[in-house]
């Protein structure tokens, strides 16, 4: 009996040890709640809302990341980390008018300018029916930022889709770019050399000129030493071959 009151008595103070090891433990782990509060208590700044932002995407939760962005923009407007997310989920959105609002802003900054979210701001406007912009848009990404293959492209694809603009293409038709990037000159010349050779490629001769024509314009003075190669198109045989088939006639008389 004595074992048996004996084993008892152990267990009971187990169980009452283990319940104050428990309890102890519960205590301990309030520092996590702690915490979470001193995180809730952060101080809301554009950062916090930032940080908030992102966390919003990340949920998938895009409007309401919008919401956050802009709440960070109110605190500091020049939070471009912030514009730039909202400018990317309004686009995505189809929010195009907010997101040129922003897309403009970066464009009116010095350090910033025409090419930063070029493709963004230009669609924009094509997706909002606004062509003639969108085109001015692209003739002055055009000029600024080397050639540019792919807005060029967009360019004559827009034109040909909109043959009423086709005057866009003459460079008199830009005279605030002429005088804008006039020196500029010399690396639109050299443009016009990428495209002076075919090697079978579309549109190289509309480009060619495009660039020699704007080259001009910024500088009646450049000098263009670079001519548009035709493609050959062959209507006789060459020299070799009429050699080869004198011979044979000669040897066909023997």
């Amino acid at each position: 009996m004595k074992k048996i009151f004996s084993a008892i008595m152990f267990l009971s103070v187990l169980f009452m040890f283990s319940q104050g090891a428990f309890a102890k433990s519960k205590k301990q782990e309030r520092p996590k709640h702690q915490r979470v509060e001193q995180t809730t208590n952060e101080v809301k700044d554009a950062q916090y809302y930032l940080r908030l932002g992102a966390d919003y995407e990340w949920k998938n939760n895009r409007a309401g990341a919008i919401d956050v962005y802009t709440k960070a923009l109110e605190i500091d407007p020049d939070c471009n980390e912030a514009r730039a997310a909202r400018v990317k989920l309004c686009y995505f959105l189809g929010r195009y008018e907010e997101a040129l609002e922003d897309l403009e802003y970066f464009r009116s900054l010095p350090d910033y300018g025409p090419a930063v979210y070029y493709d963004y701001r230009i669609n924009s406007k094509l997706k909002l029916g606004r062509i003639e912009d969108a085109v001015d848009d692209m003739y002055e990404v055009i000029i600024a930022y080397g050639g540019q293959s792919v807005v060029l492209k967009q360019l004559f694809e827009t034109i040909e889709q909109n043959p009423e603009l086709e005057y866009k293409l003459d460079p008199k038709s830009h005279p605030e770019l002429l005088e804008k990037y006039s020196k500029q000159a010399r690396f639109v010349r050299d443009y016009a050399q990428m495209y002076k050779d075919t090697d079978g490629k579309v549109n190289n001769e509309q480009y060619y000129n495009f660039f020699v024509n704007l080259a001009k314009a910024l500088d009646p003075a450049i000098i263009i030493n670079v001519e548009y190669i035709q493609p050959a198109v062959r209507t006789a045989p060459a020299e070799a071959e009429t050699q080869t088939i004198d011979i044979n006639e000669e040897q066909a008389a023997d």
